[in-house]
């Protein structure tokens, strides 16, 4: 890594600036500038997009900004701090955010959190094709993995309090690529549904690991709900994972949050 690259990873407000000297420092600087992005309001959603053209004519800034990020979070960071990208609220811009995707060749890690289910369908088809890991909720829309533009690259799929339907599921843990499938609940009241879905599992033959996360106010009575739960289910071991996690973040409910610095830490490009 060269020197210009090191000091933009530890200021990357210097590392814009920089970026403005020529064209070849851009290219260099550019990934690391924008390896991970967030937009967590309609605003920077907005910013965002706009960042992609050069000027009021709509010319392409080449290359865009969006071509060299990895990592995108689109939606709120928490469940308590307001914002205008509230589930189903017509803030969304939808539209901004099918032109990002559209131009986001080289990300691999995608979470699009509190998006209205009725509205997924209008960027599902605009997924970058060489997607590695897709994190939904809570209550997405239909997941039709057979539709999917990444459907072949799909390695991870993180679903956040969803009910799936029985053929929907079991599309996503045969796909052939597919390695590991995570369902989150924000609190142990509807965890029962992923356990019966357990026999959906039985048949797939790529999928290494099916995580069954389960929040609650401690992990250890999250631990507690998955060891009476089981006993019932008798999940699979070599496959099944229960991971109890706290669904608190100091002494407030906020699974968004959890998730968020979940994602954050987990995946690596």
């Amino acid at each position: 890594m060269s020197v210009l690259e090191l000091a933009t990873v530890s200021d990357k407000a210097a590392g814009a600036k920089l970026c403005r000297l020529c064209s070849t420092v851009r290219l260099w600087l550019l990934p690391v500038l924008y390896d991970t992005v967030i937009l967590s309001s309609a605003k920077t959603i907005e910013r965002f997009a706009y960042g992609q053209m050069e000027n009021p004519d709509s010319a392409v800034v080449y290359p865009p900004p969006a071509s060299v990020v990895r990592k995108l979070w689109i939606g709120p960071t928490s469940s308590t701090v307001q914002n205008d990208l509230a589930y189903s609220s017509s803030a969304w811009p939808i539209t901004y955010v099918h032109q990002i995707l559209v131009r986001c060749a080289s990300l691999h890690a995608l979470a699009i959190v509190n998006l209205y289910q009725g509205d997924w369908f209008r960027l599902a088809h605009v997924l970058p094709a060489g997607l590695r890991a897709l994190t939904l909720g809570p209550v997405h829309g239909k997941v039709d993995w057979r539709y999917l533009p990444c459907s072949a690259s799909l390695r991870e799929f993180t679903s956040m309090d969803t009910y799936m339907m029985d053929l929907e599921l079991q599309q996503i843990v045969a796909a052939p690529h597919i390695r590991t499938v995570r369902r989150v609940y924000s609190r142990v009241d509807h965890i029962n549904l992923a356990f019966d879905q357990l026999e959906c599992v039985e048949k797939a033959t790529s999928l290494e690991r099916l995580e069954i996360v389960c929040c609650a106010e401690s992990v250890e009575r999250a631990a507690s709900v998955l060891e009476r739960i089981a006993r019932c289910y008798k999940p699979n071991p070599e496959r099944i994972a229960l991971v109890p996690k706290s669904h608190l973040c100091g002494s407030t409910f906020d699974p968004i949050a959890v998730l968020f610095n979940d994602w954050k830490s987990s995946w690596r490009t």
